[in-house]
């Protein structure tokens, strides 16, 4: 389906992101969308997409057009897609534009000057990344760190600027930040119990080793593992990441890697496991991070097996659903999917208390009123722009 001509109210903009990312379309576009405004996405086409060349509506529930440009490698994308992106946005002549990167950062002032409102969008602790980054050579990751920081001074010359966490509004300060957590969506429909599900543990997202893929591995491989327990990933693999998989797959005890899933059938794999994995390695960025994964794990009713980082503690603030372990430790994983196993009631007791504190506390449509809210004000400022 084609859209209609007439300009677009929002546009969202990401030349790193696949177009099906979960905070970028299903939450936030998507949020745009339900409250009124004509959405539009630019993003990355998925592996099996084919480029588009104009706008289009492939996922009726979301109600968001999207223009999807191709999948590019990092340094073709900073000079290339960035630069396509933007030409896409500002064909869809959108009032609003909504950045989700730092490479797209270089646009702010440009777009401003052109009269379209910009709204900035940081997902991620940007000098804690890059100090994170196991392909940045140490020697020049100081000067990565100042790149970073440039970046954050560029960003905050945006109309609006909305962070992920709060201490990534820090980064930003004295600009008014407002921060939107990326928490899933309430998940409406009744859950199985765990102890009625497949003896899986899963991890979905991102894999490399900072990530805790030689965890996954080591915990899938391991002896000990209960009887009938599988280990399964889903996630796009960094190439040492693809590697330790490929080793792991001619195992008779490896990972059952899925491979990158729609956001919809990652869904459904949760609700055919019995415990999440969160074996992210202590690194800056995620010692300060909020792991979506945690949240969408409580909500899908799974017990959660994670890295033994205090600031997640802290979140979770007493709440009895995770089974904290040592960091870059597969023995502790297994251990505590052995206590899983073998007390089938503190596995029903942990998903739970996990899926209570996700309908109460940690779901997206308490988040999304904030969004909305920077929506409002920029059109409210802005007559001229007033959705039709």
């Amino acid at each position: 389906m084609r859209s209609p001509c007439v300009p677009f109210d929002v546009v969202h903009v990401s030349s790193a992101h696949p177009w099906t990312d979960n905070r970028v379309h299903r939450r936030e576009a998507a949020s745009a969308a339900a409250a009124g405004y004509r959405t539009a996405l630019v993003a990355v086409a998925e592996p099996a997409d084919q480029p588009d060349d104009g706008w289009s509506l492939p996922e009726q529930d979301t109600g968001v057009y999207v223009r999807r440009i191709p999948r590019r490698t990092r340094k073709a994308r900073v000079f290339r897609s960035t630069v396509q992106a933007v030409g896409c946005a500002l064909s869809s002549r959108a009032a609003v534009v909504h950045l989700h990167d730092p490479e797209l950062v270089w646009a702010v002032p440009v777009l401003r000057a052109l009269g379209r409102r910009v709204v900035y969008d940081a997902h991620e602790d940007l000098p804690d990344q890059v100090r994170s980054k196991p392909y940045v050579r140490p020697a020049l990751r100081a000067a990565g760190v100042g790149l970073a920081r440039v970046v954050l001074t560029i960003a905050r010359r945006a109309d609006a600027v909305i962070a992920a966490t709060p201490e990534i509004a820090s980064r930003l300060h004295p600009t008014p930040t407002t921060v939107v957590r990326n928490f899933p969506r309430a998940v409406g429909e009744a859950v199985d119990e765990p102890t009625n599900r497949p003896l899986r543990a899963v991890y979905i997202g991102a894999l490399s080793t900072d990530r805790g893929v030689d965890v996954l591995v080591g915990a899938a491989a391991a002896p000990d593992l209960p009887d009938g327990w599988v280990v399964t990933t889903a996630g796009r693999a960094d190439a040492d990441a693809e590697r330790v998989l490929a080793a792991s797959s001619r195992s008779d005890r490896g990972v059952e890697h899925r491979g990158v899933l729609h956001p919809v059938d990652a869904a459904e794999l949760l609700r055919t496991a019995r415990v999440g994995l969160i074996p992210l390695l202590p690194t800056p960025a995620y010692s300060r991070s909020i792991p979506t994964k945690l949240f969408e794990y409580m909500a899908a009713g799974l017990a959660v097996v994670a890295t033994d980082i205090p600031a997640w503690r802290e979140l979770l603030d007493g709440v009895d659903c995770v089974t904290w372990v040592p960091a870059d430790d597969a023995a502790a994983v297994v251990a505590a999917l052995r206590r899983y196993s073998d007390d089938p009631a503190l596995l029903s007791r942990h998903a739970a208390a996990g899926r209570r504190a996700a309908h109460a506390r940690f779901r997206w449509e308490h988040e999304e009123q904030q969004l909305l809210a920077v929506y409002s004000e920029l059109f409210t400022a802005h007559p001229t722009y007033l959705p039709r």
